[in-house]
């Protein structure tokens, strides 16, 4: 979202209203004031636990606000708005209808979507209740809102066509690929010198695809790479790691970094990237960076969904376990395939999903909407 509102400002007047967990997170967003004409800050207070016979989603209850509502209108009339972007389905909640400004929402991911790919990875009997729960839950309240939006923005092809077969009179609506990106010249291609045999993974730990990600891949990946390769380490950064005896690591190959300040050197020294990602929806964020750094890759095809579906184009692909530790073995020994594959990840990143590019794409179809809708007013 910070490079969204950095490129969108070269286009257009930004106006910002940042929803923040705790009020100490204020000073890291006042950079946004560089780029952003005004930024309005709201601090959460919702109460985090709805009542359980409640049918709003629990994300959705966490971000529900008059003063956000009262934000919105304020902002929209004393600044003459002509397009009201609303981040994650949690704040589709907020979409109104308009007759001359368009209201667009990003689904950075399709959240009943994320949440029934999650339901396998749940272990408790009450934790799969209430899962299954808030599907139900998530699917009444998304499939309801979209209707309400006049643009829908998503990651990839795979989520727009997952969306459809559920409201094919909304596909004239949906638009991928013109969110989802990184500013490709911040990451130094192809880096170096690499440390031999080191993987990297990386994600906050408060995301629960990342938490079963990392459980089985220690639990049955590593320890076909280690028996291969004994030298082999995996390099964990994120912020809320769980405790050294929290996950299953028979290898004892894992070394735990906790939240890293600046990813880049992690990047652009280790050996290669893993995303065992099993769960969730939309564009990895992380694996476009690693494709922008010269870091060869090893995904699930769920984790590299709308960014890689060819196994060995810009990155090597499997969803087993001994696949999946055979080709991580194989880059690891095996630099010159490594690097070719690398060097065709970047030129994927610098095409279609730098910031710049992609940014470019959005404020056109901003346009065209606005013209669309206006013309229906007038009609």
């Amino acid at each position: 979202m910070y490079y969204t509102l950095r490129e969108l400002s070269r286009w257009c007047e930004v106006h910002a209203i940042v929803m923040l967990d705790y009020a100490s997170q204020r000073e890291a967003h006042e950079e946004l004031r560089q780029y952003c004409q005004t930024v309005e800050f709201h601090v959460r207070t919702a109460d985090r636990n709805p009542h359980l016979a409640s049918t709003t989603p629990h994300a959705v209850h966490e971000f529900q606000s008059p003063r956000v509502e009262w934000l919105i209108q304020r902002q929209t009339l004393l600044h003459r708005i002509d397009v009201i972007q609303l981040e994650y389905t949690s704040l589709g909640q907020y979409a109104r209808y308009f007759d001359r400004l368009v209201c667009a929402l990003f689904e950075h991911d399709v959240y009943f979507q994320s949440i029934g790919r999650a339901l396998p990875f749940v272990r408790s009997p009450i934790d799969r209740l209430k899962a299954r729960f808030e599907y139900l839950r998530a699917i009444r309240f998304e499939l309801k809102l979209l209707p309400r939006c006049d643009h829908i923005q998503v990651c990839t092809e795979e989520n727009k066509r997952y969306i459809e077969s559920f409201l094919p009179a909304l596909a004239p609506k949906i638009s991928s690929g013109m969110r989802a990106g990184i500013d490709t010249g911040l990451y130094p291609f192809p880096g170096g010198p690499r440390i031999p045999y080191t993987m990297l993974f990386l994600g906050s730990f408060r995301h629960t695809p990342n938490q079963v990600a990392l459980e089985w891949f220690g639990r049955s990946v590593l320890p076909l790479i280690v028996k291969a390769l004994p030298q082999a380490r995996l390099l964990v950064a994120g912020s809320d790691p769980p405790p050294r005896h929290g996950f299953i690591d028979p290898a004892n190959a894992i070394d735990l970094l906790g939240f890293v300040e600046d990813i880049q050197p992690l990047f652009s020294s280790c050996a290669l990237f893993v995303c065992p990602i099993r769960s969730g929806s939309g564009v990895r964020v992380k694996l476009l960076e690693a494709f922008a750094s010269g870091i060869p890759v090893v995904s699930t095809y769920l984790g590299a969904e709308g960014l890689a579906r060819a196994d060995g184009e810009f990155c090597s692909l499997a969803d087993d376990a001994e696949t999946f530790a055979a080709k991580a073995i194989q880059l690891l020994q095996d630099s010159e395939t490594a690097a070719g594959m690398a060097g065709r990840a970047r030129e994927e990143v610098e095409t279609n999903w730098d910031m710049a590019v992609i940014t470019q794409r959005l404020v056109l179809r901003y346009q065209e909407v606005l013209r669309e809708k206006r013309s229906q007013v007038r009609a």
